[in-house]
């Protein structure tokens, strides 16, 4: 289904409100939960702005320093863009904390002024490197992920004023990335996971994520049978979803996945979060694929993939 929300249109798995659309100045997602205590967030799209006017904008937002690009050429341009949405978020990259992201569920807890503003990929010290999570207790931190398809995992305690911020791909959702940072909250922070809220953002739907039998064997392994049955669906033959056919189907290749497994990394991931002691109505998940949204957002398995998506936060809560 689709339907206009700010003048920007964007396909939604179903109708419920999760997002405000903000287009002035760069435009960017919030999660309306996070909204609601008062926590400055967003998630990008490919747009550089956007006219609500005429519907149209300007796409190529670069926030991410791809693997193909010389660091010292690119870092300038995105270090730019992202600072001008820690502005909209009313920070700065000053305070910056910025994720080095290798697929793993090591999460790095930040509590010194020295972690923050190091935010060009090379110049990370030894502990933050092969880090795809963020957990933080200082005040207006601003935590950075980046992700094509891979949805980032947003977690606040209003009552400790602590964040985490954690890239949730397959391997980071099989090594259980949310329940890592919940639990350096609870060790480092003092936090108690009925007191937090958490919301997983865009990535690549269920429908779209088609896996070989060696993802399913991993969760198997490490999650058990049932639960790897719960979360990953072996589709039948012929079966695909719209932006699968949408993306190959003319490309002369057979459009289905041809009765691979599935995996639903939002349903992983909430679970995750529920067996950490997350209460269910605190958890907010996100009803946008970014493959499906391939015009709107870069996805990797929708051959969209000139950059990445940012998603960003501010450990700050409002009264």
């Amino acid at each position: 289904m689709k339907y206009n929300d700010s003048g920007m249109k964007i396909e939604y798995s179903d109708n419920r409100k999760v997002f405000n659309i903000h287009t002035d100045g760069i435009p960017c997602l919030s999660f309306d939960m996070l909204d609601k205590l008062g926590v400055p967030n967003l998630f990008t799209t490919r747009y550089i702005s956007y006219d609500e006017a005429s519907g149209t904008g300007v796409k190529g937002l670069r926030t991410a320093v791809m693997k193909t690009e010389k660091v010292e050429e690119a870092s300038p341009v995105c270090r730019a863009n992202r600072d001008i949405l820690a502005h909209q978020l009313g920070s700065s990259l000053s305070m910056e904390l910025v994720t080095d992201q290798k697929h793993t569920n090591y999460v790095h807890v930040a509590t010194c002024e020295e972690d923050l503003g190091v935010a060009t990929v090379g110049n990370f010290t030894l502990h933050r490197q092969f880090v795809d999570g963020i957990v933080t207790d200082i005040p207006g931190a601003l935590l950075t992920v980046f992700g094509g398809d891979c949805p980032p995992v947003y977690i606040v305690d209003p009552k400790r004023k602590a964040a985490g911020l954690v890239h949730a791909g397959w391997k980071g959702t099989l090594g259980k990335i949310p329940q890592v940072a919940i639990a350096q909250m609870v060790v480092k922070f003092g936090c108690d996971p009925t007191d937090m809220y958490a919301a997983i953002g865009p990535g690549v739907c269920k429908d779209c994520y088609e896996m070989g039998d060696e993802v399913y064997d991993a969760f198997a392994e490490q999650w058990g049978k049932e639960d790897a049955d719960r979360i990953l669906k072996r589709y039948a033959p012929g079966t695909e979803s719209k932006a699968f056919a949408r993306i190959i189907g003319g490309s002369g290749q057979q459009g289905a996945p041809d009765g691979k497994y599935h995996l639903d990394l939002i349903a992983a991931n909430r679970l995750t979060l529920l067996r950490a002691g997350v209460p269910a109505d605190h958890i907010e998940v996100s009803n946008v694929c970014t493959m499906c949204n391939v015009d709107t957002f870069y996805s990797y398995r929708g051959r969209a993939l000139e950059n990445e998506q940012v998603a960003m936060m501010v450990n700050r809560f409002g009264d």
